[in-house]
């Protein structure tokens, strides 16, 4: 197959493209609309997904001290956190490291100290790193301590988001399975249109002694078009839709650690245009056989 072989089967593409204008802009639009679900799907699962991990990189129990707690008795609670069994590690975390944690998480467009008023809040706290079987016990004896405020357990959020996670990660599995059968049959009838209208230009082509796979070549392009035809549709929007969801919830919920907004808008384009190729692609050859 040369390169001027393929621009005959791009220009014969684009050509049959044309024959069915309005259907094929609906198909497009409904390809497009398919994709976009799949990639809002995608983005979900992937925000879910960093926020479980970003909950697993932390301590799995964190106790918070009085505010009249000092160091050096945050310390002495940390070293016998440390000895009680099943206890991995323990670290003290100072009211001001907490301070610049928070800043951190809200970003540099908040002076924290200008609302706070010069005054930080936060008192002392002790990530614990404990086994999971024993984690309730230390808990408990983490309670029974004096100075203690109160007691974060992070599997208490980790189960139901990771329970949350799994389903949308089931969810969208069965998305990408739905989108690319909506989009193969959406492709092979619109393919299967132009065969019919281009009957006489086909039989002429093996009549001058062209192959069957030349003969169809144009209709896989065809496909193929149709299918990122619909996947930039659905990539325009995943970008604006996707990025201004971003803003809203980064406004709003500035403590929730989400996924970096460019980079992961990024690979959704890239799915939903592989989705698109393969499923368009797909629809043609389907045509084709049941031709």
């Amino acid at each position: 197959m040369t390169v001027g072989d393929l621009g005959f089967f791009l220009r014969e593409a684009l050509a049959g493209l044309k024959i069915h204008r309005v259907a094929n802009f609906i198909s497009i639009i409904c390809i497009g609309l398919a994709l976009l679900s799949l990639g809002l799907v995608a983005g979900t699962w992937a925000n879910l997904q960093h926020v479980a991990d970003t909950l697993r990189q932390d301590a799995e129990i964190v106790v918070y001290l009085d505010d009249d707690v000092s160091l050096q008795e945050a310390e002495q609670l940390s070293r016998r956190l440390l000895d009680h069994q099943g206890v991995s590690r323990t670290r003290v975390v100072c009211p001001d490291e907490t301070l610049l944690r928070v800043e951190s998480l809200i970003g540099s467009d908040i002076d924290i100290l200008s609302v706070l008023e010069g005054h930080n809040p936060f008192a002392a706290s002790i990530e614990v790193g404990v086994d999971a079987g024993v984690a309730a016990e230390v808990v408990s004896f983490s309670g029974n301590l004096a100075g203690v405020d109160y007691i974060r357990d992070n599997e208490e959020v980790l189960a139901p988001l990771l329970r949350l996670t799994s389903l949308i990660q089931w969810a969208g599995l069965v998305v990408i399975l739905a989108v690319a059968l909506v989009t193969t049959a959406l492709v092979a009838h619109i393919v299967r249109l132009g065969m019919s209208a281009r009957q006489q230009e086909m039989e002429t082509l093996r009549l001058l002694g062209a192959s069957e796979g030349f003969v169809c070549a144009p209709f896989v392009f065809e496909g193929a078009l149709l299918g990122a035809a619909g996947a930039l549709f659905a990539a325009f929007g995943v970008a604006a839709a996707g990025g201004r969801v971003y803003q809203l919830i980064r406004t709003g919920l500035p403590y929730l650690p989400l996924a970096a907004g460019t980079p992961l808008l990024g690979y959704l384009a890239l799915l939903v245009l592989g989705v698109g190729l393969t499923a368009g692609t797909l629809g043609s050859l389907v045509a084709l056989r049941s031709a």
